[in-house]
């Protein structure tokens, strides 16, 4: 290592004062230090923490490891050494640790330990709302059971110190002062205490949330600051469409750990058991946590047993009719295969006779032959149809119905599956009869058919060839007919055309560069300045203006307008126009767009608007008037490319009448509108083809150099004329989204959708 020059040791010795170390008199903590006996556990996964806790700082054994962060547990600890030996070298090799320490007091700012100092201030008012926390990767403190004692492994290649010279400073305040403080940290290579659930429950648990948010869930268990303990799980969940929110689920005691497991396991086994029948919804509740529903009714533990009772109860009420349906349907079905097989034996007496006809019509004695023997098949077929008859008149058992669970005061889940799978056989059973009858009685409609027109085929047989073949064609020739009985013409339905499903996230780079390009080509540069406009602030006084071209309160904007323009730039008090005009940066400046190099200029309003400290009211509103008229042209040139929906959050209702500019993104229309106590959301379903301008790109900047990227790579949003349109609606929704208001609090907000179809008028 290179020597430390005379001025790193002045910076190094400022350093030292601050942490308030003198290494010429060495506390006697830091040179107290007994085995720890840890076994680092191979399985161990760094990063993967699932136990934070506030550990006082004079409990923390300080051990350096010349490794780095990267190293394994067991590399980095089989080489660990006390503080004490990088402090005060006592060997040859302590001396090359103190120079290591040196350097690392050398690499470590102050500003570094006041933003820790400042962090865990803030830690030890309230734990984080996600629970781990910007800089938490730089405490490597772990737990030794044999000693009942933590240590913080201190990687000497690695750059961030200053988690360990932090330590250290507490540490000597507390020793010297009195000053007690606690850290908020992870607990590495510590696992679950199974105080609340053991490791088999939490793991569990972990599948079950995923089940149902279709996001993996992190399960800690956290220590306040009396060491009370809480099973937090935290995670995002859809909330809306594609839109998640974070979630915090906070299980304080045994009792609640117990009930949400059993719940929300009840959930996943009614689901995962019997998907047809149930389907439960999760949402963010009050407290930013989440809630279960069941056809908009919610289901938490307390109500758990009713619900499921309830859900047996009707699932034996709907058996009971099954079976009731089910004893008559099999009844009909064999009535209806009874006279199916008396159709089927007319027929064929029909054909009998026939070709017994062919056989003895060309003699005398043949005749008198065919009649006797016509006469000894009717009298045959007859006495079928009385044995028939009698046998169908005979008494049908009664139906004996009794519940499958017996009647009791709780059910259990094992109740539920079963009476639900035996509903759900049963269903299938009654579905299966119905489609027996329903084939059955389409035979017996075809048979019958065939036998009135056999009947009429015998009457004029002697009009007709002689051939069984014939016959049978005659008999035939209205089988279509009786396979769809009926006066009632069906209507033809044709196949609807399929059209593609937009997709914001997979779609949103290929719409944007298309839309881009097109617009280039069909808008001119005014058109594009205009719309810009429409994307500021100054919109309100458009929309003002386009209501009422008499508008006259535009001096409160004008004058922010102004305001804006002296801090843009800076004019010369002879002056009263821009030089530069529009070109507000020479060619050569590079800049990035959608990570595309390219060397165009940003617009501004203000000289897009020629705001100087002499516009007038009067040519501020003339430009504002020219400006909705190239709008509406502009409007006229373009339109929807697919069909779609857009988003618009707002505190307020919807402008009918003026301009709108929605989100393609509803997550960017949540984020647009900042933090409320309420948010309306609308959503406008949009048929291709409809007027509307996308602010791509060439919205934002001028092209003069050709160098600028296509796409909608600085916004998403799409400005619509509602003067233009019916809003027909269609549903409404409320659901809640959880706003970050910083790293320790979450404000659960509530969001009302309205979703309306947007229809051009006539």
């Amino acid at each position: 290592m290179s020597e430390i020059t005379d001025e790193e040791l002045e910076e190094v010795k400022e350093k030292l004062d601050y942490i308030g170390l003198d290494l010429n008199n060495i506390p006697s903590f830091l040179k107290e230090f007994e085995g720890l006996d840890f076994r680092p556990a191979r399985t161990y996964v760094e990063g993967a923490h699932k136990v934070y806790k506030y550990i006082a700082v004079q409990d923390i054994e300080i051990l350096l490891t010349p490794k780095n962060r990267l190293n394994t547990l067991q590399e980095k600890y089989y080489s660990a050494s006390h503080i004490y030996s990088y402090i005060e070298p006592k060997t040859e090799e302590d001396i090359l640790k103190h120079v290591t320490f040196l350097k690392m007091l050398k690499e470590v700012t102050i500003e570094e330990i006041e933003k820790l100092d400042e962090l865990q201030n803030n830690l030890n008012k309230e734990i984080p709302f996600k629970v781990k926390y910007n800089l938490n990767y730089l405490w490597q403190i772990y737990y030794s059971e044999t000693a009942d004692k933590y240590f913080m492994l201190v990687p000497t290649e690695d750059s961030d110190y200053g988690s360990l010279f932090y330590l250290i400073k507490k540490q000597i305040e507390y020793y010297t002062q009195g000053k007690e403080q606690k850290i908020y940290v992870p607990v590495c290579n510590m696992e679950y205490s199974r105080e609340y659930l053991n490791k088999s429950e939490i793991s569990d648990l972990e599948k079950y949330v995923w089940f149902f948010t279709k996001d993996w869930p992190m399960i800690y268990e956290v220590y306040d600051q009396s060491e009370n303990l809480s099973i937090q799980i935290v995670g995002e969940t859809v909330v809306y469409e594609k839109i998640k929110s974070y979630y915090k689920i906070q299980l304080s005691t045994k009792e609640e750990a117990v009930k949400f497991y059993k719940l929300i396991k009840v959930l996943f086994i009614m689901q995962t058991e019997l998907p047809h029948e149930y389907s439960f919804e999760v949402s963010i509740n009050k407290i930013g946590g989440l809630e279960f529903f069941f056809n908009a009714k919610e289901i938490n533990y307390e109500s758990l047993a009713e619900f499921i009772r309830d859900e047996v109860i009707k699932c034996n009420t709907e058996i009971q009719k099954l079976k009731i349906e089910k004893k008559c349907n099999e009844k009909k079905l064999a009535e209806l295969n009874q006279k199916a097989d008396i159709k089927e034996k007319e027929y064929v007496s029909k054909e009998r006779q026939i070709a017994t006809f062919l056989a003895y019509k060309k003699t005398f004695f043949g005749k008198v032959k065919y009649y006797f023997a016509i006469k000894k098949m009717k009298a045959s077929l007859k006495a079928e149809k009385e044995d028939e008859l009698v046998h169908n008149e005979e008494a049908i058992e009664e139906i004996e119905i009794g519940n499958t669970i017996p009647n009791k005061e709780f059910y259990t889940i094992d109740d539920l599956l079963l009476v639900a799978k035996e509903n759900d056989n049963l269903s299938t059973d009654v579905k299966n009869l119905r489609l027996d009858i329903e084939a059955i009685t389409k035979k017996i409609e075809t048979v019958t058919v065939k036998i009135k027109n056999a009947t009429q085929y015998i009457e004029e047989i002697d009009s007709h060839k002689k051939s069984i073949f014939e016959f049978w064609k005659f008999a035939n020739k209205d089988k279509a007919l009786a396979l769809a009985p009926g006066t009632e013409k069906k209507e033809v339905v044709s196949n609807p055309k399929l059209e593609k499903v937009f997709d914001y996230e997979e779609d949103l780079e290929d719409l944007g560069e298309s839309v881009d390009r097109l617009q280039r080509k069909i808008l001119e540069k005014n058109d594009c300045d205009s719309i810009y406009i429409a994307s500021t602030e100054v919109l309100n006084d458009l929309n003002s203006l386009k209501q009422d071209e008499n508008y006259q309160n535009l001096d409160e904007s004008l004058n922010k307008l102004k305001a804006e323009a002296e801090k843009e730039r800076t004019l010369f008090n002879a002056e009263d126009f821009d030089i530069f005009g529009t070109v507000s940066e020479d060619k050569t400046k590079i800049k990035m767009l959608g990570n595309k190099k390219h060397r165009e200029s940003r617009k501004s309003k203000i000289q897009i608007l020629d705001i100087n400290k002499n516009t007038t009211v009067e040519s501020y509103k003339s430009n504002l008037l020219s400006i909705l008229s190239r709008i509406k042209k502009a409007l006229a040139k373009t339109a929807i490319s697919n069909n779609m929906s857009l988003y618009m959050a707002t505190d307020t209702e919807i402008n009918r009448q003026g301009f709108s500019v929605f989100n393609i993104d509803p997550k960017n229309a949540i984020n647009n509108l900042g933090k409320k106590d309420k948010i309306n959301m609308y959503r406008v379903n949009l048929k291709h083809g409809v007027p509307a301008i996308y602010f791509s790109n060439i919205i934002y900047y001028d092209n003069a150099n050709k160098t600028l990227p296509l796409g909608l790579n600085i916004s998403d949003k799409v400005l619509v004329d509602m003067q233009d349109f019916n809003l027909i609606p269609k549903k409404q929704k409320l659901f809640r989204i959880n706003q970050e208001i910083d790293e320790f609090n979450v404000k659960p907000e509530v969001v009302c959708l309205h979703d309306y179809d947007l229809v051009k008028k006539q």
